[in-house]
C-alpha cells in the first residue's frame, strides 16, 4: 500500500486532503510526518509531539457507498483496527468513546476523521492519527499523556507500527465496504474504555453524577445508565468523563 513519508507539515490531514484533490494518493494511501507545527485534535485542540518520536499520520480512504447517516460505523471500524494493530505492543489498549485511545486511565492517542460528502454518501474519508511512541516526557500540560514507550520501557520502530495500522484500517474498510454493521458494532463494544458494567464518574451541564454505560448508537451517541435508573444519551462535547 502507498506510503509517504515528510519530515514536516502544518497538519496531515491537511497535507492529504491537498493530494486527495490533486489525484496524487490512492485509496488506503498514508501520509506520515516526523513534525506538525499546526496539529490538531477534535474541536480545535492542539496535539502535542516530539519532532521524530511519535506517529502523526493520515490515511486516505473512499468508501464505496457509504450513506452519511451511517458513518460512525466507519469510526467504530476505525476504533477496533486501531486496537488490533496496537494489541500485540501494549495488550491493555482501549477506545475511549468517541476517539481516544487509551491504556488504562491514561491517553495514549487520538484520531481524528474528517469526511467529504457528496449527496447522502461520504466521497472520501481522512483519518488522522497521533500517537505517542518514544517520547517520554509531555509538557503543554495535557492532563494525562502516556506513550508505548513510557508502558513498555523500549523505543518502538514507528514505521513498523504505521504499517500494521494501515493494514488493520484496509481491513476495517472492508468490513464497511460490505456493510457488516452489527460485527462493526460489536467489535468496537468489545473494546470501549469503561463498557464493564461498572459505574463511573461523569460530568454534564447540570452536574456531577455516577453512571455506567450501556451502549453507543449507530450515530454515535453514547448512552449512560445513571445510579438513580435514568437512562442518559449524549453526543460529542455534551458529557465529559472524570476519572
Amino acid at each position: 500500500m502507498q506510503h509517504i513519508h515528510i519530515s514536516q507539515t502544518d497538519s496531515t490531514n491537511s497535507h492529504i486532503r491537498k493530494l486527495i484533490i490533486e489525484g496524487k494518493i490512492e485509496n488506503l494511501g498514508m501520509l506520515t510526518a516526523d513534525f506538525q507545527t499546526a496539529g490538531r485534535g477534535q474541536v480545535g485542540n492542539v496535539w502535542e509531539s516530539a519532532s521524530g518520536q511519535n506517529l502523526l499520520a493520515s490515511i486516505a480512504l473512499m468508501p464505496k457507498h457509504l450513506d452519511v447517516r451511517q458513518q460512525y460505523y466507519l469510526s467504530m471500524a476505525i476504533s477496533s483496527a486501531m486496537v488490533r494493530a496496537l494489541s500485540p505492543i501494549v495488550s491493555t489498549v482501549r477506545m475511549k468513546w468517541p476517539n481516544d485511545i487509551y491504556v488504562g486511565d491514561k491517553k495514549l492517542g487520538g484520531i481524528l476523521i474528517e469526511n467529504t460528502l457528496n449527496g447522502l454518501l461520504i466521497q472520501n474519508s481522512i483519518i488522522g492519527i497521533g500517537l505517542n511512541v518514544n517520547q517520554t516526557k509531555f509538557t503543554q500540560g495535557a492532563p494525562n499523556p502516556i506513550s508505548i514507550k513510557n508502558i513498555t520501557g523500549n523505543n518502538q520502530s514507528v514505521s513498523a507500527i504505521a504499517q500494521s495500522i494501515q493494514a488493520e484500517i484496509a481491513t476495517a474498510l472492508q468490513l464497511v465496504d460490505a456493510e457488516l454493521f452489527d460485527y462493526i458494532h460489536a467489535q468496537y463494544m468489545n473494546v470501549l474504555y469503561r463498557y464493564d458494567g461498572q459505574y463511573y464518574p461523569y460530568a454534564d451541564v447540570k452536574g456531577s453524577f455516577s453512571a455506567r454505560i450501556i451502549g453507543v448508537e449507530p450515530d454515535g451517541h453514547l448512552l449512560l445508565l445513571d445510579t438513580t435508573g435514568q437512562t442518559r444519551r449524549y453526543t460529542f462535547k455534551e458529557v465529559e468523563i472524570k476519572f
